[in-house]
């Protein structure tokens, strides 16, 4: 007895896909860049400086001296003829006192009494270019600054971007199919 044998063959269905790529148009402008820059205020002052002038040794060199001054160089000239004074009674007693010259003590000294020329008190002081003193005081700038930030503002532009995709395309690329048959011979390779 010889049986049939069923038969059996499929095809597949094998579908295309095409699918290219998108298109990207990307266009990108350069940003906006403003920057101001505002002057720093400075204030600067000046302060005069000094001048001292001390002039009251000219004014007293020419007898213009004040009550004070005045005073003080009197005083000053009266102590110092009187200690010439006193230098000239010893010298006078010293002279008088040695008895073994032979000269007259006292008609010499009468005789310088007469030639002697004593200079009074003066109401002036020494005349002299230096009397008149002089000092400046220079004071340094005051400058004060006030510093200002710059002002800066960016901005950005957007960029244009513009995306076309692709069609994609689907088709059939082989269609599916069933075939059946029986036969009598049984073949492996079949």
């Amino acid at each position: 007895m010889e049986l049939l044998r069923l038969n059996i063959r499929t095809t597949s269905a094998r579908i295309g896909i095409e699918s290219p790529r998108g298109q990207f148009d990307m266009q990108s402008k350069p940003g906006q860049l403003q920057i101001s820059s505002p002057r720093a205020d400075m204030q600067i002052r000046q302060p005069r400086g000094e001048l001292l002038i001390d002039s009251s040794a000219a004014w007293l060199a020419l007898g213009l001296g004040g009550p004070l001054e005045t005073g003080n160089l009197k005083t000053g000239q009266a102590n110092e003829r009187t200690q010439e004074a006193i230098v000239r009674i010893v010298e006078k007693g010293n002279r008088m006192a040695r008895i073994t010259s032979k000269a007259d003590a006292v008609a010499e000294l009468a005789a310088d009494a007469l030639i002697q020329d004593s200079e009074g008190i003066r109401v002036t002081g020494p005349a002299s270019n230096m009397n008149v003193k002089m000092q400046y005081i220079a004071h340094p700038a005051e400058i004060e600054t006030t510093p200002h930030h710059p002002d800066i503002q960016f901005h950005v532009s957007k960029p244009d971007i513009q995306y076309t995709p692709g069609k994609v395309r689907i088709y059939m690329e082989q269609m599916n199919s069933i075939r059946m048959w029986a036969s009598n011979k049984y073949d492996l390779y079949a």
